[in-house]
C-alpha cells in the first residue's frame, strides 16, 4: 500500500527514522509513556499526558515566538507605509520591509516556529511508536481507534479506491490538518497581512499548503502519532487564545 504520494509505509519510515541520531529522545519519550500508562492503563491518555508535558517543556522557546509575533503587530504601521511608498516596486519594497524586519530583530514566520520547534520530537516519536510493541491493539475512544499502532479508520470502502486516500476515511489526518491550519493563523501577527506579495505566499504556504500535504503523507501512519500531532494543535490553538486574551487585556489596562 502506498499513501497519496506514492510512498510505502517502509519509504516512508526510510525518511522519517531519527536513528541513533535522536535515539537518546525516543528513551525519555518511551519512559514518559510507560510511566503515565502506569498511573492511568490506557495508551490514549498517556499520549495525551506526554503531548501535555512536551508544551509546558517547549513553552519557554514558544514564548519567545509570541513576543515576536507581538512586535510584528506593532510594527504594522510602518510595515503599511513602506507598501504603500514601494508598491510599484516589489524588489524594493522586499528590500526595505527586510531590512526592517532586521532592525527590529522579528520574522514574518516566527508565528510557525512552534510547528518546526515539534519536528525533532515527532521524527523521535515516529520510530518509538512504530517499535513500541505494547502499543499494538490498544484502543482509545473504541470503536473509533482500535489499535493505536494502526492508522484510524471511521469508513471503509474497499474494493473502491479514491486518488490519495486509498479505501478508508480516516478521521485523525482531516482532524490534525484542520487543527493545525487553525494553529497557525492564530499564531500569525496581527501585521503580518500588510507584507509584500511573495511574504504572503510564503506564509500561506505555510498555513495552508503543508498541513495539506502532511495530511497525505501521514494519511497511513499510526493513530498514536496523529493523535499526538492533533493534540499539540489543539493545545496550541487554547495556548494563542489565552495569550490573546491576556494581550488584550493589557492593551485596554494601558489605554
Amino acid at each position: 500500500d502506498t499513501n497519496g504520494f506514492g510512498m510505502t509505509k517502509m519509504e516512508l519510515d526510510r525518511v522519517l527514522d531519527s536513528g541513533a541520531i535522536l535515539g537518546w529522545l525516543q528513551a525519555i519519550l518511551k519512559w514518559l509513556l510507560v510511566s503515565f500508562h502506569k498511573l492511568i492503563p490506557n495508551y490514549g491518555v498517556a499520549i495525551i499526558l506526554l503531548t501535555i508535558v512536551v508544551k509546558i517543556v517547549l513553552y519557554p522557546l514558544t514564548k519567545k515566538s509570541f513576543e515576536s509575533s507581538a512586535k510584528m503587530s506593532a510594527l504594522s504601521p510602518k510595515m503599511k507605509e513602506i507598501q504603500d511608498k514601494y508598491k510599484n516596486n516589489p524588489q524594493k519594497l522586499n528590500a526595505e520591509l527586510a531590512a526592517l524586519y532586521k532592525r527590529e530583530g522579528v520574522s514574518p514566520l516566527s508565528g510557525c516556529f512552534p510547528i518546526l520547534l515539534q519536528m525533532p520530537i515527532f521524527f523521535a516519536l515516529y520510530g518509538l511508536l512504530n517499535s513500541f510493541f505494547e502499543l499494538r491493539g490498544a484502543g482509545f475512544l473504541e470503536p473509533w481507534i482500535t489499535d493505536l499502532s494502526q492508522p484510524d479508520s471511521i469508513w471503509n470502502f474497499a474494493p473502491t479506491s479514491i486518488l490519495f486516500i486509498g479505501s478508508d476515511i480516516r478521521l485523525l489526518p482531516i482532524l490534525m490538518a484542520v487543527s493545525q491550519i487553525i494553529s497557525s493563523k492564530l499564531m500569525q501577527p496581527a501585521g503580518s497581512s500588510g507584507g509584500s506579495s511573495q511574504q504572503q505566499s510564503q506564509m500561506k504556504m505555510m498555513t495552508y499548503a503543508m498541513p495539506v500535504i502532511f495530511l497525505f503523507v501521514l494519511y497511513d501512519v499510526s493513530s498514536g502519532l496523529l493523535l499526538y500531532w492533533t493534540m499539540t494543535n489543539i493545545l496550541s490553538i487554547g495556548q494563542q487564545l489565552y495569550i490573546n486574551h491576556r494581550q488584550k487585556v493589557k492593551a485596554k489596562a494601558k489605554a
